[in-house]
């Protein structure tokens, strides 16, 4: 079976200025960049999935992928083509569950490419002091890659129920309009890192690959601690591991290809390299995910 590769990447960095850009702008920027890069026109995009968890005016319906997409131009008119979009929560590990329906979903020939999505920004005017996400947004543009042993290998999530209070995101109506409020335990990197290492190990055995095949590996760049203790957590040596922390702060569901971009941009992929993208999320949930070049 043919493999689905990442055919473009677009990403709507974190800014610093006064202009203050909300979820749905963030999500068009990296959408509209990922399609600018693509050979592929808009319109054989059939599938859009938004994997963001904080949205404008704290919206749960419609889905902001309609949003997203009217925004677009993609396949809104009610004649000729037609794009399934909707939304897909799974926290930090949400375009990793996303992209995995898409590769389903386009090696099943239901579609001919999928545009899997994600953005972060708080709305309130005060917000909760513990919320430290800055806006953001990232998009990649999937298709079935035109070589063999191309693009995504195996995925694995792994998720432990008994932790799952350790890291909560809630829109209290306790305030006009709602306030995110979010509570994430000292305990929560332990047990990402204590998870981690299994995972890996899960996605590596699914794929046939051992650690020494690993040319890299771009995690999410939870947070300068986080990375200084993942490798041993999961076994590569540190120079292997992507740390961007000192320019790349968490952005929660898009940090893992925001990390991506900047990572390529500063090693250019080789043919034949394998690498591994490894997320964390609530619930609590790690995944880890094979690509080769």
């Amino acid at each position: 079976m043919r493999r689905c590769r990442i055919e473009s990447l677009g990403v709507s960095l974190p800014r610093r200025h006064f202009r203050r850009w909300g979820s749905l702008r963030h999500a068009v920027e990296a959408g509209r960049r990922c399609l600018q890069e693509s050979r592929h026109h808009k319109s054989a995009v059939g599938l859009l999935i938004n994997a963001g968890i904080h949205r404008d005016r704290h919206i749960c319906e419609p889905a902001m992928a309609v949003f997203i997409q009217h925004r677009l131009g993609i396949n809104i008119e009610f004649q000729g083509r037609s794009t399934l979009s909707f939304d897909l929560q799974n926290g930090g590990c949400g375009m990793l569950d996303a992209a995995q329906v898409a590769c389903a979903l386009l090696q099943d020939g239901e579609i001919e490419a999928g545009l899997v999505m994600a953005s972060e920004a708080n709305p309130d005017c005060h917000p909760d002091p513990r919320f430290v996400y800055p806006a953001s947004g990232a998009a990649l543009l999937l298709d079935l890659a035109p070589w063999p042993d191309r693009g995504f290998g195996e995925f694995a999530f792994h998720t432990r129920d008994d932790h799952a209070d350790l890291y909560t995101s809630l829109v209290s109506l306790a305030e006009k309009r709602g306030r995110i409020v979010l509570q994430r335990r000292a305990e929560l990197e332990d047990a990402y890192l204590s998870m981690a290492g299994a995972v890996v190990e899960d996605a590596l055995a699914r794929d046939r690959l051992r650690r020494q095949e690993i040319d890299f590996v771009v995690p999410a760049q939870i947070s300068a601690g986080f990375l200084s203790r993942l490798p041993a957590a999961i076994g590569f040596p540190g120079e292997k591991v992507i740390d961007l922390s000192d320019r790349l702060p968490d952005t929660l569901s898009t940090s893992l290809f925001l990390a991506w971009k900047l990572a390529l941009a500063c090693r250019p992929p080789v043919s034949g390299r394998n690498a591994l993208l490894l997320a964390c999320g609530s619930g609590v949930t790690v995944a880890a995910a094979t690509y080769r070049f």
